[in-house]
């Protein structure tokens, strides 16, 4: 029997560069992928893979009668494909949907990880966490990290501290991506603001969820936070995590954090608590992790990374990313894909 083809549901995404970074890496290795969607949902034969990432969109919707509806088709599609004989494979990077957890989805994801061949997990940390949480043999979990960012966002070469009026010489703290109440920019803001830091500036960037306000900005701002509340394009990603010093992600709940991996591929020491799988990936020396249960970790962990040697903490972040090399990421996934240790990885 010849390789299998790997279906990647999705191969790419518009949000997020995880699917197209790994295919690129698998097909480096030596297998076919190609795009799971509607055209291609009865194509996987024996033999060929299935992998799913982020499945929630396939199985709820905003009305609970289509929420039934849709689980039911997405459960018997897999069911369909392992009678086919395919084998399927989930990539867990969230415990649980961004949109929260309900019973539903701890229904459907159970049942996600027993139809599964195997599923994949990001840390030590989260493989516990699903282990527990949906009553899985820790032995069908397989841990794979994830891969770096290095050279996935061009930069274009916009001088984000001039854009903002932040001096050259200022410390900048970078707070990145998406706000809503779960990534605790409250907190940091209240942190910030309570040190009282001369030639020190904080940049937040990022679309705000509807309905979540930033006016507790204001009562604090004496100038030195400035707001970028806009979607950041992957155009200027770079740029933004260039201007800054230090990047923090005070996040009040998170499994794995591929804003983190992004600052590590760009240098960045990370600020963050000890959540998740935050504790592996920012380890020793790459960052500062703070105890979230400490009402002044935040505020310790920000004086603390301003003292970091720069030099020596690229060390540290660059042995780090040889870590999360894709090619290894990508040849351990075909080795668990086919069962055997067939295809040398291209590291």
């Amino acid at each position: 029997m010849g390789k299998p083809t790997v279906y990647m549901w999705p191969k790419w995404s518009p949000h997020n560069k995880y699917s197209e970074l790994l295919t690129r890496s698998i097909e480096q290795n030596g297998l076919q992928v190609e795009h799971y969607d509607r055209e291609a949902m009865f194509k996987p034969r024996r033999g060929d893979i299935v992998h799913l990432h982020w499945p929630s969109n396939s199985y709820t919707s905003s009305v609970f009668a289509l929420t039934i509806a849709k689980s039911l088709f997405f459960a018997l599609l897999l069911l369909y494909f392992r009678c086919r004989g395919a084998r399927l494979f989930w990539t867990v990077h969230n415990v649980w949907p961004h949109t929260g957890k309900t019973r539903w989805d701890r229904l459907m994801r159970k049942y996600i990880l027993t139809v599964c061949h195997e599923a994949f997990v990001l840390s030590e940390t989260v493989k516990g966490e699903v282990a527990a949480t949906f009553g899985v043999p820790a032995s069908k979990l397989v841990v794979t990290p994830h891969g770096h960012y290095v050279d996935a966002y061009a930069s274009k070469g916009t001088d984000i501290r001039k854009r903002f009026g932040i001096s050259p010489e200022s410390f900048l703290f970078l707070f990145i991506g998406r706000i809503n109440p779960y990534k605790g920019v409250d907190q940091l803001v209240e942190a910030f603001s309570s040190l009282k830091l001369e030639s020190c500036d904080l940049l937040i960037a990022g679309h705000v969820d509807s309905g979540y306000s930033l006016d507790f900005i204001d009562r604090v701002n004496d100038g030195t936070i400035r707001i970028y509340p806009q979607f950041v394009d992957d155009h200027e990603l770079a740029d933004f995590l260039e201007a800054a010093n230090v990047i923090v992600l005070p996040y009040k709940q998170i499994s794995t954090s591929g804003s983190a991996i992004l600052a590590l591929s760009h240098k960045k020491p990370v600020v963050a608590p000890r959540l998740g799988a935050l504790g592996e990936y920012v380890s020793d020396g790459c960052g500062v992790l703070y105890d979230p249960d400490d009402p002044d970790g935040l505020r310790k962990a920000l004086q603390a990374s301003m003292n970091m040697d720069v030099k020596e903490t690229e060390m540290h972040i660059a042995a780090k990313l040889r870590e999360l090399d894709w090619g290894r990421i990508a040849g351990k996934m075909i080795q668990v894909y086919t069962g055997t240790k067939r295809y040398e990885v291209n590291a």
